[in-house]
């Protein structure tokens, strides 16, 4: 029973929920193959799922029939399901596919497109900077409606696109379909439909199905596949015949992989490997995930090349090639892997990966603009062009670019990010005037924004005009404040101005400090502060802001070096001449290197006080830099200045031990640490904190310790006189007898 060619264009019903009947009936009487049915005759949607028609026959009835009482007379016997055709159409699953995927992860953007004779449908995940293609390929059986994924790649990615791929069919298939590996099935599909349809629209379902899919048409953008008792069995295409050997092949491993279990993935897929040797599909499989994993690139690329060229094996290849340093190997790969990618996004990101290995400025460029031609929608390949643009100086492309960006954008928040975005960068790069302008153009989607007022500030600072850019700043910081945020630029430009320009120093003071310690600009703030207060002569001020600079770097997960460290520098410099506190100072120093090993100057300040807080724990004289002859041996020359690299290691050990303070190990190497640089106070204060919630030999062994700290203590305030503090040592020595 056929369904017949039909060209309505009547938009298509929509399945009843709940339950509910249809207000009319869609069916009407047929008779076909020598039999009485009854069909669909109207097109239904359920969910992304178009039942474009259905047929059953009602077996069990013979001729003469009385048909005057029409389809309400036969509706409620039970048929057999004879045909059902099924539609989806590509955009309409798309957008019902991006919101199942936007709850579960990243890659939420779903483009459709099929594939060459049929063959299947080919698939695109797009998110931010990541971008996967895959392949559904038609594979069904009989009454099983089955596709098998194949071709999986991508880019950005952070494992394989397989997994990627798997987890997306999985968040969008629910409970309607099921997959086993990356095999795709739909059990006993039409008749599953038509149990479905059928009663929603005031008939029996039918009680059973016979039929066989036949091949996936696709017209128009929708693609549609029959299902009919009278076809034969299915030819498949020989690419979906190796793509379910493989599938069955792999399907443990897969399902692994799916699962996040990339361990067993690679064991299993390696065990398949010993069955299916030199696999190519596997080997890349295994390849991408040992590319994923640090230091295993030369035995990925070694086990790849038994198998397929690398220069041939796409992004993983290229990825893998540019990890062993043949760059030029890994741009040619991603060059063919890109020119025959049909996802244009994804080829979009493979061109701009290859113009981040491209050396030569001409073709980095070049790169660029392959990936704006495969999308010239996608935001992200159009940035990376606009900061190339303004790299190599072509200020008119760059605002070309931006310009485009603007418009894409859709509503006035987008569009105020994008030209606000784009000043940013512009200001950055020293386009003072362009940058004032984007800023302004921001302004105009969002006129109390105060970021892209503080903007137009900054790039009035940056062409002389303070005395303009001072009215702008106070405004960008009553915007913020409406705004319950603190806008910190604003407040830092605002503090520069009134202290360079206006010479106000207590008032700079006062807008820095507004700064919140959870701002990332609150480490140039503290410094800034503390150089003002210094300059106003307020020494115990300017030295407490300097100690909180310090405090914010080492708790911050990865500042700016350079010019943190300058900054530390500066305040090692002010607490060595003006407050003689070289301990203070080395512990700024130290930081500083911890960012800069490599800066010499640096490295030589921190030398030089670090030897002369060695000489001061020698001797036992907190307040002089140089020794007394009178009193005191020279420095022997068989004790040198402590090694930079324990004031680091103690550093990144406080902070280990603040973390976990039960860390028997980090306390232990840290006490050795501040016990060969000379820091008693501080290494009585940790092994004092920890006596009482220990016990057994490290109790032992903390008493012991603390016992000659306590010692050393009492020779350095005796030969300072400081007969109270001695008297307070002696008295920690006998507690600890106690």
């Amino acid at each position: 029973m056929s369904p017949p060619a039909t060209s309505s264009t009547a938009p298509p019903r929509r399945l009843p929920a709940d339950g509910a009947r249809a207000d009319s009936v869609p069916l009407r009487l047929t008779v076909a193959r020598g039999a009485l049915g009854i069909e669909l005759y109207e097109p239904l949607d359920l969910g992304p799922l178009r039942v474009q028609h259905l047929a059953a026959s009602l077996p069990g009835l013979s001729f003469p029939l009385d048909l005057s009482g029409g389809v309400k007379v036969f509706r409620h016997r039970r048929g057999e399901l004879e045909a059902i055709e099924l539609g989806v159409d590509f955009e309409e699953l798309a957008v019902w596919a991006s919101h199942r995927l936007r709850e579960t992860g990243s890659l939420s953007r779903v483009s459709l497109r099929p594939l060459a004779g049929g063959a299947g449908i080919g698939v695109g995940l797009l998110g931010s900077a990541q971008a996967v293609g895959f392949d559904l390929l038609w594979a069904p059986i009989d009454d099983e409606a089955r596709f098998v994924v194949a071709r999986a790649r991508g880019v950005g990615l952070a494992g394989a696109a397989l997994g990627y791929a798997l987890r997306a069919l999985d968040s969008v298939l629910g409970r309607v379909l099921t997959r086993s590996g990356r095999l795709v099935s739909f059990p006993r599909a039409g008749l599953s439909v038509a149990r479905a349809v059928m009663p929603a629209v005031g008939a029996r379902a039918p009680s059973a199905g016979h039929g066989r899919f036949g091949t996936l048409e696709v017209d128009q953008g929708v693609a549609k596949v029959v299902l009919d008792s009278t076809f034969a069995p299915p030819a498949l295409a020989p690419d979906a015949a190796r793509a379910l050997e493989l599938a069955e092949l792999v399907a443990e491993a897969d399902d692994a992989l799916a699962a996040g279990r990339i361990d067993d993935a690679r064991k299993l897929y390696m065990a398949a490997l010993e069955q299916a040797p030199r696999h190519p599909e596997i080997v890349g499989l295994v390849a991408e995930l040992d590319s994923a994993v640090g230091g295993r690139a030369e035995a990925a690329l070694g086990l790849l090349v038994e198998s397929v060229q690398a220069r041939s094996a796409g992004t993983v290849g290229a990825e893998l090639l540019a990890r062993v340093g043949d760059f030029e190997g890994a741009r040619d790969a991603i060059a063919d892997a890109a020119s025959a990618e049909e996802f244009g996004p994804l080829a979009a990101l493979m061109w701009r990966r290859l113009a981040e290995l491209e050396t030569d400025g001409r073709a980095r460029l070049d790169a660029h603009d392959e990936a704006v031609a495969r999308a010239p929608a996608l935001a992200e390949v159009r940035w990376a062009r606009f900061d190339a643009r303004l790299g190599r100086g072509d200020i008119d492309g760059a605002l070309a670019d931006a310009e485009h960006l603007e418009a894409a954008a859709t509503g006035s928040l987008e569009r105020h990010e994008v030209c606000r975005r784009a000043g940013e960068r512009l200001l950055g790069d020293g386009y003072v005037q362009d940058a004032g302008k984007m800023f302004e153009r921001a302004l105009r989607y969002l006129p109390d924004d105060p970021k892209a007022t503080a903007g137009v500030a900054r790039s009035l600072l940056e062409m002389g005009k303070p005395d303009r850019a001072v009215a702008l700043l106070e405004r960008a910081v009553a915007l913020g404040e409406k705004k319950s945020s603190r806008e910190g630029r604003a407040l830092l430009e605002l503090g520069r101005v009134l202290a360079e320009h206006l010479r106000d120093l207590p008032q700079a003071i006062a807008r820095v400090r507004q700064i919140p310690p959870s701002d990332p600009l609150a480490i140039e703030a503290r410094a800034l502060e503390g150089r003002w207060r210094a300059a106003l002569g307020d020494i115990a001020g300017a030295s407490l802001a300097y100690g909180r600079l310090r405090e914010l770097v080492e708790a911050a997960p990865s500042p700016e070096a350079k010019p943190t460290a300058q900054w530390l520098a500066e305040a090692g410099k002010f607490e060595r001449e003006t407050l003689d506190d070289p301990i203070a100072a080395e512990r700024h120093l130290a930081t500083a290197i911890r960012l800069v090993p490599q800066d010499r100057r640096i490295g030589a300040a921190y030398r030089d006080v670090a030897a002369v807080v060695a000489a001061r724990s020698r001797r036992g004289r907190p307040t002089a830099d140089r020794p007394n002859p009178e009193t005191e041996r020279p420095r022997s020359t068989s004790s040198p200045p402590p090694d930079p690299r324990d004031s680091m290691l103690a550093v990144e050990l406080e902070a280990k031990v603040r973390a976990n303070p039960d860390d028997v190990h980090a306390v232990t190497e840290l006490a050795e640490v501040f016990e060969r640089i000379g820091r008693d106070r501080e290494l009585f204060a940790l092994l004092a904190a920890r006596l009482d919630e220990s016990d057994g030999e490290f109790r032992a062994e903390l008493v012991s310790r603390a016992r000659a700290t306590l010692q050393r203590l009492i020779e350095a305030a005796t030969a300072d006189e400081n007969l109270e503090e001695a008297a307070a040592f002696h008295k920690a020595i006998e507690d600890l007898a106690d």
